[in-house]
């Protein structure tokens, strides 16, 4: 009986020691997984920390980058407005008339106009005289308010076989063959022959129409047409560009009118709807100047 009670005794003081044992790395499991997820918590919100300081440095750029494009909008807005030339008011009055006219003679339902758009956010921005979005198209203007004969995109090669060969003795003789250029010759007060060269506007707007097609996705077909809308009947326009070029340069509000014309009642494409046209309103009256 003895021998059993020592046994029980044995067996219960091994259970206890076992039990206790048990216990004590339960709780140091315990413990380490406590430091484990105390350890976790603090990584996450060390890295929650970060995240967050990280979102308000991109969002304090994000607003200085909006706060940029606004006040770079709002300078050009104003050079715009203090150095506006007439050409541009002028043109923008009688595109207005040429369009109007226009609904009437080639069922044109739909059209929107803007004067002077800014494309500031396009990696190159871009400006823009005159747009006009109608059922044939987007229409680009370049405007041109200048005195005298125009020679528009002449080249040497244009020059030969006609009258005005011999500027070629004074305009191009240091340039090659195909190299192309605008100018204006006019009598000065002492009766002199005055030549002006702003640049080429050809190259002006095929750059403003290439980036205009990236920026719609080449979705649309662009209209670009030079308008040289300083109007005396004693100059004259001569067009040395090759006549199967897409960019026209026109002179005289009834010559643009019958350019337009003709190019609508020859459309080839689709026509655009409603839908196209107020889409593509929304998407440039954030650029109006």
């Amino acid at each position: 009986m003895i021998i059993v009670l020592l046994l029980c005794s044995i067996i219960l003081f091994c259970l206890v020691i076992y039990f206790y044992k048990k216990s004590n790395d339960n709780m140091k499991l315990k413990e380490k997984k406590e430091q484990a997820l105390n350890s976790n918590i603090d990584s996450e919100k060390n890295q929650n920390k970060d995240l967050s300081a990280r979102y308000n440095e991109l969002s304090q750029k994000y607003e200085d980058v909006c706060r940029e494009n606004k006040n770079l909008k709002e300078s050009y807005r104003l050079s715009s407005v203090s150095n506006k030339n007439m050409g541009e008011i002028k043109a923008s009055k009688e595109l207005q008339e040429i369009f109007e006219q226009l609904q009437e003679e080639v069922d044109i339902d739909h059209f929107v106009k803007f004067d002077n758009l800014f494309l500031y956010d396009l990696k190159e921005p871009r400006q823009i005289d005159h747009m006009i979005i109608c059922d044939y198209g987007i229409y680009i203007f370049e405007t041109k308010y200048w005195e005298g004969d125009i020679y528009y995109n002449i080249s040497k090669e244009s020059l030969k076989g006609t009258k005005h060969e011999l500027l070629n003795r004074y305009i191009f003789y240091k340039q090659d063959e195909n190299e192309h250029q605008t100018f204006v010759l006019k009598l000065n007060e002492n009766g002199e022959i005055e030549y002006c060269n702003h640049g080429n506007p050809y190259k002006q707007i095929y750059k403003t129409m290439k980036k205009l097609s990236a920026f719609l996705d080449k979705q649309y077909f662009i209209n670009s047409i030079i308008y040289f809308n300083y109007h005396n009947d004693k100059y004259h326009f001569i067009d040395g560009s090759d006549k199967s070029n897409g960019i026209i340069g026109v002179n005289q509000k009834e010559n643009l009118y019958d350019l337009l014309k003709n190019r609508m009642k020859n459309f080839k494409f689709k026509k655009l709807n409603e839908q196209q046209i107020k889409y593509l309103m929304q998407k440039f009256e954030k650029y109006k100047v």
